[in-house]
This record gives structure tokens, C-alpha cells and sequence, in this order.
């Protein structure tokens, strides 16, 4: 249906009256020309058959654009994903528990980072004795164990570590200070700090750390996510100057870190601000000229180096009633 507008004739001066008026002015007439609403009419008029059958047509189509599509997709049983598992790369692992809730599950199993291991064990690479075969079996702590162990059988992995330190210094912003202490090296004096992420309540690794305090049932036996290193990194700053670094009585974090130029132009200045858990600043430590900033995560070598952690942390394979059968059922 259509709308018109109809309006009654006024008394107004019209076009013509100006054209063949005697006198030439180019004022308009003072007289007044509104329109109340009384005087308007809205007709309605019914529309033609061709208008109507292209309004139809334009809405059929409008209709079917804003349909939604149907999208077919397969549901393939959890050991076809078991199968494809065995072909995923250690840097694509995220990728594919990503693609649906039954790859998520597959990475979750002790039976698939058994098979990630089997796939880069090699007897002429000397590891320690926590990542060989036999020790491998048990899953407490498995996952953690076999990331750790493809930094010495993963060439990827390994040639991450020889291309030279990790800069990437920005990563530790929002982190929790755990410790800190300094080491002299050659010339100069490196101060590292060991930093860890807060876990999100209900997340995997804050999950894993809840059933590991607790044990109260086989279940804390069983988790593959257990790593008390989870989410941990140590920053390692390198200068030329002794600094006198006080004791905090209280949980800080790390609210900023600032990398500029030092006053010669050559080397660098750090700054890292400290914080409390509310945001406050609580303390800026300079370090001025920096000579190297470093990022060590848990699952590098080196970062067990630092923190003078043993790597036989957990108890013998005889201490457990695991094997092998019993990691590839779950």
C-alpha cells in the first residue's frame, strides 16, 4: 500500500499571481502559509499487480539471503582422531585441540603424548634420566616431561635454543614475582627474576595445582598436567654495575617493563615498575647500561639451570604401579 498526501487549496498568492502582477516585487507575501494537520489527508491507494508481484519477488529473495545455511559436517568416531594424532607436529598441537571437542579430549589422554614422544625418541641423543623410555611411562606429569624432552629431540626445538636468546623481554608484564637474586658472570653482574602467571580460576593448570595440594584420591596419580613450574619464567638482566636490589614484604607484579637507550647511546636502560595486586606502583628498579635481557620459559633447559633444580624430581618408576599399558587407556 502507498501513502498520498492530499492538501486542501488555500487562499495563498500563487505562482501566477506573481507573474502577472502589475507591480515588481521581489519580497514574499507577509500573508501566512501553514498547514495544520487537520488540512492533510492521507489517502491510501492500493498498488498495482505488477508492483505487488515484484514486491513479492523482492521479498522472497531478501528472505532467503537472511536464511540461515545449512552447514553439514561429519562426526568421526575419537579413534580416527587418535589415528590422525600421530601425524601432528609438536608446534601444531594447540591446532588441532582446537578443531573439536573430541581432538581436545585426544590431547588431554596420556596415550597421545606417549605416542608425540615415541615419534622423537632417539637413542643417540643424551637426555637426562628423567626423559628416557623408562621413566616415561608414568603419567603424573607426563605432558610437561615430554615438552621438556623434545628440547632435545625436536630439531625445531633445539634449534630455537641455539639461534640465540629470547628478547622478547615485553612477556612478563602482568606477572607475579616469586624470587629474584644476582650472579656474576665474567664482567659483569646478571639479575634474574623469576616471574609466574595468576592462573584463571577453573582453568586446566589451576585445576591441576588444586588436585595436586589435595590428594585424597588416585586421581592426582594420574594427572598428566602436573608441572609446578606451569606459567613460570625467569627474566635475566646483564650489566656492568653491582645494585642493591631491598627485600618486598609483599606480593608484587610486574606492571610495566620500559627498554630505551642508555646515556652513551650504545647500550640500553631497563626500567621495571613493580606493583601490588591493586596496580599501585610500588618501586621502579633501573638498570643502566644493560648489556643483555633475556626470557627463560619452564620448559627450557637453561631454565632448570638457573633455579638449580634437580631434574629427578619425582620418585622412581618402582615407587609407581604404572605402566605402559595403563597410559594408552587413558
Amino acid at each position: 500500500m502507498a501513502l498520498s498526501v492530499r492538501v486542501k487549496p488555500t487562499k495563498n498568492p500563487t505562482i501566477y499571481d506573481y507573474a502577472n502582477s502589475s507591480k515588481c516585487s521581489n519580497r514574499a507575501s507577509k500573508v501566512s502559509s501553514k498547514i495544520t494537520l487537520a488540512e492533510i489527508k492521507l489517502e491510501a491507494e492500493p498498488l498495482d499487480e505488477d508492483a505487488e508481484q515484484t514486491g513479492g519477488r523482492a521479498e522472497t529473495s531478501c528472505s532467503a539471503e537472511n536464511a540461515p545455511q545449512i552447514v553439514t559436517y561429519n562426526d568421526y568416531h575419537i579413534d580416527v582422531w587418535f589415528l590422525v594424532s600421530e601425524f601432528i607436529r609438536p608446534e601444531d598441537v594447540c591446532r588441532f585441540a582446537l578443531i573439536c571437542r573430541k581432538t581436545a579430549e585426544v590431547v588431554q589422554s596420556g596415550r597421545f603424548w606417549t605416542q608425540l614422544y615415541r615419534s622423537y625418541y632417539s637413542r643417540t641423543v643424551e637426555m637426562p634420566a628423567r626423559f628416557q623410555p623408562d621413566s616415561m611411562v608414568r603419567l603424573r606429569g607426563l605432558r610437561s616431561a615430554v615438552i621438556r624432552s623434545l628440547y632435545y629431540l625436536y630439531p625445531p626445538f633445539v634449534e630455537r635454543l641455539t639461534m640465540g636468546t629470547n628478547r622478547h623481554q615485553y612477556r612478563v608484564v602482568g606477572r607475579q614475582l616469586l624470587t629474584f637474586w644476582h650472579k656474576r658472570t665474567k664482567n659483569c653482574w646478571t639479575y634474574c627474576f623469576r616471574l609466574k602467571t595468576p592462573f584463571k580460576p577453573g582453568s586446566r593448570p589451576a585445576r591441576s595445582a588444586q588436585l595436586q595440594r589435595e590428594k585424597d584420591s588416585l586421581a592426582f596419580l594420574q594427572d598428566i598436567y602436573m608441572n609446578p613450574e606451569e606459567g613460570c619464567q625467569i627474566l635475566m638482566i646483564t650489566t656492568d654495575f653491582l645494585k642493591v636490589i631491598p627485600m618486598y614484604n609483599e606480593t608484587l607484579f610486574v606492571k610495566n617493563i620500559v627498554q630505551t637507550l642508555s646515556q652513551s647511546m650504545m647500550r640500553y636502560k631497563i626500567s621495571l615498575e613493580l606493583a601490588n595486586y591493586c596496580g599501585k606502583r610500588i618501586t621502579e628498579l633501573v638498570f643502566d647500561p644493560v648489556c643483555n635481557v633475556n626470557v627463560l620459559d619452564w620448559w627450557t633447559p637453561q631454565y632448570y639451570n638457573e633455579i638449580g633444580a634437580p631434574v629427578e624430581e619425582e620418585p622412581t618408576v618402582a615407587e609407581t604401579e604404572w605402566t605402559d599399558d595403563s597410559d594408552w587407556d587413558n
